[in-house]
Formats: structure tokens, C-alpha cells, sequence
């Protein structure tokens, strides 16, 4: 779903035929907006879920590993293809994280920083907004920015960081996926993603992973 409509009880009730009232359904939902898990934006409206909504999700319902053999080949013969080339396997590298994860990409190194897909972004409606897309230009652009977002998580595992969480004025409706890796020289930094907080979390992440891991098996032996 490209744009962020909000859900009511009714609605859910008869999409997903559940056995039990609308009311009931809204009683639930009043109980989760209590929790922090779900908001609205004026009284009659239906609810959305919140940063902590996504967070919940993304930490018991995501894994690490992609579980379509044909995107794993794909993802590791095209890395694989042009290992021996840094400028195309940056390229092939920002293409099949956007490709994959329908968000814009980036890689981050010692001495450079490209993106790639940013005209993806406009597909979500929440995202069409001139100040978030010249914020999100300017995160891009400027990579000590991001630098100093990396330097706040220093895991080797793909951090995502959801709205709110990113500490970036105008970014409240973004999310920001992003994990280390190693390049050619002995250079390293980080690639990832920034796309809507919507994001499929369970594509972005076992993607950034399967992407990371098969740059570091491809150049093994050969840095």
C-alpha cells in the first residue's frame, strides 16, 4: 500500500473477516492507542499504527536472511559479476538495494559517498512533502550527516532507525536501514537505505544482510 490511509474497525472486520464486532475491534484499538501503539489524527478518524507499532514489529517479526532463492542468486551473481571493478559494484550494489527494497539507497566509505533511487520515494504519499524530500537530500548529500548517525551504532548487524528515532527534523514519517561493511583497498563504511517508515522491514532487512554478505565473500582473498 502506497499511501498511509488509516484503519478503522469496521473496515477491519470486513477485509480480514474476523469473528467478533466491530466494537470489540475498536475496544482493542482504544487499548493499543492507550499502549503507544497506534494513533489518530482527529477524533473520527481510524487509527494508524506509531513508531513504537513499527519498532514491535521489526524486532518479532523480522529475519535476518532472504528466503526467495531467486532473489539470493540474483543479488549474489550480480555482486559477484563485477567484484573486480569498485566503481561498478558500488553502482550494482546501490541498484540492487533499491531494486529490492523500493527505498533510495547509499553506500558511505572513508573517502566517498553516493545514493541512487531517490525518485523512488515519491511513490509514498507521506513522503511527497518538499521539506522531508529536500531534508532527506541533504542527509544524502552530506556524508558527515550520516556519518554521525553511523557513529551512534556501532554494530556489526543492519540498524534501522524508525521516524522519530532518527533525531532529524522533517524525517518523522522515514525510516533509515543501514549496516557496516568492507570494500576494495581495505576501505570500509556502511551502505543502507532511507525510505518511508512504512518500509517492508521484512524484505529490507534479510536484503541489506544477503547485499553485505556477498560483497565480503566476493572480494575475500582479493583485498
Amino acid at each position: 500500500m502506497k499511501d498511509p490511509q488509516e484503519v478503522g474497525s469496521t473496515q477491519l472486520v470486513k477485509n480480514y473477516n474476523l469473528k467478533v464486532s466491530s466494537a470489540t475491534v475498536r475496544n482493542e484499538m482504544v487499548k493499543l492507542m492507550d499502549m503507544g501503539y497506534l494513533d489518530k489524527s482527529h477524533v473520527s478518524s481510524g487509527r494508524l499504527p506509531t513508531d513504537l507499532a513499527f519498532r514491535l514489529y521489526l524486532n518479532e517479526g523480522v529475519s535476518g536472511k532472504v528466503d526467495n532463492n531467486l532473489s539470493l542468486v540474483k543479488i549474489r551473481q550480480g555482486i559477484f559479476r563485477v567484484r573486480f571493478y569498485p566503481e561498478q559494484l558500488i553502482r550494482q550494489i546501490l541498484e540492487l538495494l533499491v531494486d529490492n527494497t523500493s527505498s533510495a539507497s547509499f553506500i558511505v566509505l572513508d573517502d566517498m559517498s553516493r545514493s541512487y533511487g531517490v525518485s523512488s520515494l515519491m511513490n509514498y504519499d507521506e513522503l511527497r512533502n518538499i521539506e522531508a524530500l529536500q531534508r532527506t537530500l541533504d542527509l544524502l548529500e552530506d556524508e558527515n550527516m550520516l556519518k554521525n548517525v553511523f557513529s551512534r551504532y556501532d554494530g556489526d548487524e543492519v540498524t534501522v532507525l524508525i521516524g522519530a528515532e532518527l533525531g532529524i527534523k522533517d524525517l518523522d514519517e522515514f525510516a533509515l536501514a543501514f549496516t557496516k561493511f568492507d570494500f576494495w583497498d581495505n576501505r570500509s563504511g556502511h551502505m543502507g537505505v532511507i525510505g518511508s517508515r512504512r518500509m517492508d522491514y521484512r524484505k529490507v532487512v534479510p536484503v541489506l544482510n544477503t547485499v553485505r554478505d556477498s560483497v565480503r565473500d566476493s572480494l575475500k582473498g582479493w583485498n
